[in-house]
């Protein structure tokens, strides 16, 4: 059965790209600069994490609704590099983002789930979350994601700068045309 192409991703594909690149991001930080700095005993910090475990399951859900869409609607050829080994690389990526995003949720609920008590009246949290094997993982994939990131952005810039192939634009808003692919 041959698959349709796209000069573009699926408009719904595309919002839902920058909204959960958005949200990761704002996560992150979140992880990194706030709740990392913050004591356990802070009062503030409980209700700041509750925060930060609801945005990553608004994260899943948006991530299912993105592996759906994106298995089922026509999308563009892979992008070309001029390197078989850029092209492999690309493809690693993009499957190790889905894959350590999908990760990072799976550690942050598991941790979340090994210190249910401190959401109960009267719960605490405890001392420090590093010797939860749980939040040891959360932390790595966090710390790996962010190179992800960094190498996907370094990337689609070399594309648009460099190569000037046009691959930015085929994840921003635009017209958006289909054709059966020749295969």
């Amino acid at each position: 059965m041959s698959r349709a192409i796209a000069s573009r991703y699926q408009p719904v594909l595309v919002a839902l790209h920058w909204l959960i690149a958005l949200m990761i991001i704002g996560l992150m930080c979140v992880g990194f600069f706030v709740l990392e700095e913050m004591p356990n005993i802070d009062p503030k910090k409980l209700d700041i994490l509750k925060l930060h475990m609801a945005g990553g399951m608004f994260v899943f859900v948006l991530m299912i609704l993105r592996v759906i869409i994106r298995t089922t609607s026509a999308r563009p050829a892979p992008a070309e590099s001029g390197s078989p080994r850029l092209n492999r690389l690309a493809s690693i990526t993009h499957l190790s983002l889905y894959v350590i995003v999908f990760l990072m949720i799976a550690t942050g609920f598991s941790t979340g789930y090994v210190i249910r008590g401190a959401f109960q009246p009267n719960g605490a949290l405890p001392d420090t979350f590093s010797v939860l094997p749980t939040f040891q993982a959360h932390a790595i994939l966090a710390t790996l994601l962010a190179l992800l990131i960094t190498g996907h952005v370094v990337a689609a810039l070399y594309h648009h700068f460099v190569l000037k192939n046009g691959l930015f634009q085929r994840m921003w808003i635009g017209k958006r045309t289909i054709v059966p692919d020749e295969k």
